[in-house]
């Protein structure tokens, strides 16, 4: 399978290189640069053989959407700039056939979190896609996929899509400040996507109660530490699970204040 990986990045010269360097064995790498970075990303990614180009910053989803349009392949392997491409997913993906089963391919995310690399709080994200069959939605914030043909959401284990079991890694917070900076961000465009939608992240609809908040940020610490077993990720791991709760406490506060 020859497949185009596109990175979205903005101000991402300590991180670029070795991103770059975890998809060699793609056959085009597509960065784009937000307009507005400025530092070295851009020089740091061309002097790596990625082919640079720059778009106004219109979301993630857009980005991603812009950057794929850029690519001459026909599978796209999206990434963000903190993220590796492990060598057993590089086996993987080099396995898949060329013409692969899915059009869509999910991959497991596995967080390095304050020094410490997540095994009970992992995702699965949409990230290996046939170019044409699904596009990234234009949320502010934690974008996703839409089947192009019927614009239905890609949903994990929804019988349509496949699955790889092998990891992206994903360089995440070094620090809590470093998570509180960006959070306090994220939880601002999750409430304005709230309110133009109506509803959480999830699709079930909500209204506005002062309660609200309380009961978004008990499930959620509920659901990391126990379901998920984010207990046994050791002291990062509830840190995590308790920070991920005041996230969805802080977006709930925003949300009843608009």
């Amino acid at each position: 399978m020859n497949i185009a990986v596109v990175i979205i990045a903005k101000n991402e010269q300590e991180v670029i290189a070795d991103c770059i360097a975890s998809v060699k064995f793609a056959q085009e790498v597509i960065v784009v640069i937000d307009k507005k970075s400025a530092d070295n990303t851009s020089a740091i990614a061309s002097s790596l053989g990625a082919i640079v180009v720059s778009n106004t910053w219109a979301g993630y989803g857009a980005q991603k959407n812009f950057g794929a349009t850029k690519t001459t392949q026909n599978w796209v392997l999206f990434l963000d700039a903190d993220e590796r491409v492990s060598e057993e997913l590089k086996s993987a993906i080099r396995a898949l056939p060329d013409i692969p089963e899915h059009d869509v391919y999910w991959i497991r995310i596995e967080d390095i979190f304050l020094g410490r690399c997540m095994k009970y709080l992992i995702g699965h994200n949409p990230r290996l896609v046939k170019k044409g069959t699904a596009l990234w939605s234009h949320k502010k914030v934690h974008e996703q996929l839409m089947y192009t043909k019927n614009n239905s959401i890609v949903i994990y284990k929804d019988d349509i899509s496949g699955e790889i079991e092998t990891p992206i890694i994903h360089q995440s917070y070094k620090t809590v400040s470093v998570y509180l900076q960006k959070m306090h961000v994220y939880t601002t465009l999750d409430a304005e996507d709230m309110h133009e939608r109506g509803t959480l992240r999830s699709g079930r609809k909500i209204q506005k109660s002062f309660t609200l908040p309380y009961i978004l940020a008990f499930r959620q610490a509920i659901k990391l530490l126990f379901y998920k077993k984010g207990i046994l990720d050791g002291w990062q791991g509830v840190t995590w699970s308790l920070l991920s709760a005041y996230y969805e406490f802080e977006m709930g506060k925003k949300y009843l204040k608009i």
